[in-house]
Formats: C-alpha cells, structure tokens, sequence
C-alpha cells in the first residue's frame, strides 16, 4: 500500500509540475483550456474555475492539459467566435513554446530540486586524510593519515569533495600535473608536499572507464577492530576498541600508538553493538593486527570454498597491500584480469595465513539496469566492522556551491538520459531495462525508506525523464508536437488535419506498445527476484 502512496505521490508532483508549464504559457498566449486532469480516465474529483474544469481523475500514471482546438477533431468543430482562444489558430512558435514548457518545468523543477537538496549537503565530510595507499603518489610524497588537507595548488580545501575537484582538474592531454598540497598534522603542524597524481580510471553507471587523476588517498572511516594473533585476555577478534584507559582511539593506528610499550588498565571496546571493559594488571601488550575484512559465510562448493576460505576468516591484506576500509578491497578486485594471480593474507585462529589463488570472474545480468556486472565468483559474504561517526566541516561559499551542484547534477541527469536511450537504441545496453509503473512504484519506496533526501533526489530523476523522453520527436509527444508546428513556421502552412490524425494514431500505437513492453519488463524482472535461488 506505501508503495503505491509514494509512487503516486512522486508521479503526481512530476506531472502536475509538467502539465503547469502547458497551462501557463497557453493561458500566456490566450488559449483557452478546456481541461487541466492529474491522472487519466474517470475524474475522482473536479472544480470548474474560468473556462478550466481541474480535475484529479482514476489512473495515477500521468495527466494532462486539454486546450480549444488542440485535436483534429476538436479544430473541425470550432466555430467562428472561437478562433481566437484556438490552439491550432495560434503563430507556430506560440505553439512550440507551450508544447515545449511542459519537459522544460520538468527539468527546471528537477534544478530546484536539486538546489533544495543540496542544502542538506552543506556540512560534508572534512577533508581528512584516513587511509594513504602504501606506494601511491600522496605516500611518496609524505603525506600521513590523520593530516588535513588545507589547499591544492594554492585553492581553499574545506571539505573532501573539493580534493577530488582540484586533483582531477590537474589532467590535461591525459596527464597529471604536478599539485602542491598544504596540509596540517594532527599535532598541529603545518607541511606542504609535492604531489604527482597518478591516472587512474572509474567506470560509470554503464561500464565505461573514465580518466581520473588520483593521489592514493581515501576519507573513508576505519574502525580500531582489531584481530588478534594470540589468545588474550577478554578480547575477541572484530571487536572495535573506543578506548584506553579513558583517551578515546577511533581508528587502528591510535591503538598500535597507545598499547605499544606502554603500560595500561582498561581497554573499553564495543562487540555486537554492546560496550564491554576489560581490566589489566601488568599484562604483556597483546599482539594483534587490524581487524580488516570479516568472512561471515562461505557457501558449500562455491570459489571461495575451493580456494580455502572459511567463516570467520579476517582478511587483512591482498597482493601485499593491506585491507583496512572496503574500497581497497573492492578497488582491487575491480583491477584484476580473469586469471591473475592473488595472494590474500588473514588471520585464522589466533594464525596468519596465506591463500594463494587466481582470479575467476562471472558476468550477470542486473536485473534491474539490464547492464552486465562483472564480479569474482566468491559464493562468500563479506563484513566490516564499522563504528565511527564522520568528521564533518562547512563548506565555504554555500550559495555558490548550491548553484553549482545543482547545475552539475541537473546536466549530468541530462548528459546521462540521453545517453542511456542511445545505448537502448545502438543496442549497447539491453531494452530489459526499461521499466514500468512496477519499477517507478519499487524505487520510490526504497528512496522514501532512504529518507527525505534520497526521495527528493529520484524525484528530481524521474521528472528530468519525463522531460526528456516528452521531447522525443514522436507524434502525440511533446517533441512531436514541436516538429510538426516547426514545420509549418518553415512551410508557412499548417498540415492538414487528416495527415496529422494518422500521425498522432501511429504515434498512439508507439507509445502503447512501448508502454506494454515495460509493464511487461516489471512482471519479467520481479518474478525473476521473487523465482531466483
């Protein structure tokens, strides 16, 4: 029931903001509207005000603005005192522009939208380093975990998108330029460092590689769990260590810091979400690693199976770089080639151990995107501990970063629209897909679940879709509509009536069958979730 409430909650803002955009600028240009409907078939609802009747009718999956003389029909029918509130006796680039304000609110909505989230992004996470990948141009460099990156190349850093902004801006003809990085130590120390990034690549929502320039650096938070390499006293491997002896550690090498060659008395750690301390009197510092990756499930006669994996398993490095956050990880794995070999070391039973093995991957089909997914054939679950909050600062200059998002994320929707229908087009990306009212039902409960943000965020989504997918050149569409009335500005002559009723029925067959063909994608996808072993 939620399901269907969200949906039609998002579909009903989508449309009415797109059928707002016809109404205004035919009511703009003296065009008289019969009709302004939230939904087709039967009105539920409805209020006549002026010549409009508003209504709010059966079918949530759409709407509609009925103007005097806009179909053939109704353009037979008029009479003489009429043709001046006519649609069809409108100047052609009146008409264009009405048939063009219904995608252009979508899209205008979908930037304020957007404006409006982007609000909720005005604290993000500082521009703090946790992790220094061994070997990486930021740790050649001497940069170190905990140091705050304060300037890039003499530009204010305040947060850790501006990192990736200004270390990317430095690509140019494929190459990376050097960068100069101002940083503050934790103990309050200034430094500046000479960085040369090195290119690195990241595949987009459709598998292609794009060029990045990349340090060797991640934000993302690491916990102090811990594994450890002999039996100890009230400890247990994956617990998350909060403190020592009251001095509060949020990650692993404050840990190392405080038990290595000092003396202490409690250790307070949190295990499955419950808090415990453990007392010492003159015990011998425990000998332990980081907790890393958490084998939670092998299943029998998978790859992971095969190769000697077991529950319980901490992994902790791979090809000799260590495991500590889960981008390295799967940033790894994402690099190598069927058969590469792989070395991953763990601790098992209080032991280290080595698994030697060589790459195998398997390609699926997402069920959901119709794009293919290329992952490692584990058959095994994999788990972080993780219990630490984000370090969060301002943004400088709000308003203009509001701005700016806004028009990112807007034409990037755009760019990545377009080029989505392309692929269906060329082939490139399978038409499975494309969704239905099923689809659009399922994505907006899970983004209401997500919250007020996420929600707002596929809003923006589906209406620049909508805008989108209007503005195709198929008659009864929008994008119909402006080419056919392009064409009589260029010829200087409307199209006749019964042309234009087999092009509006043959663009009615098209949008039905494709319609038919999503809904039809919906049952597919969902009864293959539901069927799946």
């Amino acid at each position: 029931m939620y399901m269907y409430l969200y949906a039609v909650l998002l579909l009903g803002v989508v449309v009415f903001i797109h059928e707002l955009g016809h109404f205004l600028f035919a009511r703009l240009f003296g065009v008289r509207v019969l009709a302004f409907s939230l939904g087709f078939g039967k009105p539920l609802i409805k209020w006549k005000r002026g010549d409009t009747e508003y209504r709010i009718s059966l079918i949530p999956l759409g709407g509609y603005v009925k103007m005097l003389g806009e179909s053939p029909d109704d353009e037979k029918a008029l009479e003489n005192n009429e043709y001046a509130y006519a649609y069809s006796h409108k100047l052609w680039w009146q008409k264009v522009i009405i048939a063009f304000a219904g995608p252009l609110f979508n899209i205008i909505m979908a930037f304020v939208v957007f404006m409006f989230v982007s609000f909720f992004e005005y604290s993000a996470p500082a521009s703090v380093v946790e992790y220094v990948e061994p070997g990486g141009p930021a740790c050649e460099a001497g940069m170190e975990e905990g140091d705050r990156i304060t300037e890039i190349n003499g530009r204010p850093v305040h947060v850790w998108e501006d990192i990736q902004i200004s270390i990317s801006s430095s690509l140019k003809e494929k190459k990376c330029a050097e960068t100069e990085i101002s940083v503050v130590r934790p103990d309050g120390s200034k430094a500046t460092l000479s960085v040369i990034p090195k290119t690195g690549t990241y595949s987009d929502v459709f598998n292609e590689e794009i060029e990045r320039c990349e340090i060797g650096i991640a934000r993302l938070p690491r916990d102090a769990s811990i594994a450890l390499l002999s039996e100890f006293k009230g400890l247990q491997n994956g617990d998350i260590i909060i403190s020592i002896d009251g001095a509060p550690v949020s990650r692993f090498y404050e840990v190392e810091k405080r038990l290595k060659g000092a003396s202490f008395k409690t250790i307070k750690l949190k295990r499955n979400g419950e808090e415990y301390a453990v007392s010492f009197e003159n015990e011998a510092v425990p000998s332990l690693v980081h907790g890393g990756l958490i084998v939670s499930k092998v299943e029998e006669g998978s790859f992971s199976s095969g190769i000697g994996l077991e529950k319980g398993d901490i992994i902790n490095s791979v090809n000799g770089r260590t495991i500590t956050i889960p981008y390295q990880f799967y940033s790894i794995m994402q690099k190598l080639k069927e058969g590469d070999d792989v070395t991953i070391g763990l601790v098992r039973n209080y032991e280290k151990k080595e698994i030697i093995f060589k790459a195998s991957f398997e390609e699926k089909e997402n069920a959901m995107t119709g794009l293919t997914d290329r992952n490692i054939k584990w058959g095994a679950n994999f788990a972080f501990n993780y219990d630490v909050p984000e370090i969060y600062a301002k943004r400088a200059e709000p308003f203009k970063f509001t701005f700016k998002y806004a028009s990112e994320q807007t034409f990037g929707m755009i760019s990545m629209t377009l080029k989505g229908f392309w692929y269906l087009v060329t082939g490139k990306m399978s038409a499975k897909s494309l969704g239905g009212p099923i689809m659009i039902f399922d994505i907006s409960k899970k983004a209401a679940e997500a919250g007020l943000k996420h929600f707002l965020f596929i809003l923006a989504v589906i209406s620049i879709n909508l805008g989108i997918i209007n503005l195709f050149p198929v008659p009864i569409l929008d994008g119909g509509y402006i080419v056919m009335y392009t064409i009589e500005g260029i010829v200087r002559k409307q199209i006749p009536v019964s042309i234009k009723e087999k092009m509006l029925t043959a663009g009615l067959v098209m949008l039905l069958l494709l319609m038919a063909f999503a809904i039809f994608n919906d049952f597919s996808r969902y009864i293959s979730i539901f069927t799946r072993v």
